[in-house]
């Protein structure tokens, strides 16, 4: 099945569930953009919680320890596999794909 563009009204219902929808995989973060190459932020950990804050523009993705914040996200795609999401893309105002991957 191929992605789906979530409308950014999504955006924030979205997320403040996404924690419960992959609970118990690991998630991957990578960075694709023409300044970085492909670069693999994060190899493996358990997704804490994710958020969008339309005030701030901003997507935090917590992980142990870590929070990834993307600044003025433009689009969100959903890829699905099984019946779960597999991958979420997210492009930002720096044209940068920001790839959640989820094991």
């Amino acid at each position: 099945m191929g992605a789906r563009v979530l409308a950014k009204s999504e955006w924030a219902p979205y997320f403040s569930r996404l924690h419960r929808v992959v609970q118990g995989r690991g998630i991957k973060i990578e960075v694709v953009g023409a300044a970085l190459g492909d670069q693999v932020l994060l190899e493996s950990a358990a997704l804490l919680g994710a958020t969008y804050e339309p005030r701030q523009d901003t997507l935090e993705i917590s992980v142990k320890g870590i929070t990834h914040v993307i600044n003025e996200p433009r689009k969100i795609s959903i890829q699905m596999g099984n019946g779960d999401v597999s991958a979420i893309e997210v492009v930002d105002s720096a044209e940068r794909q920001q790839i959640l991957i989820f094991a």
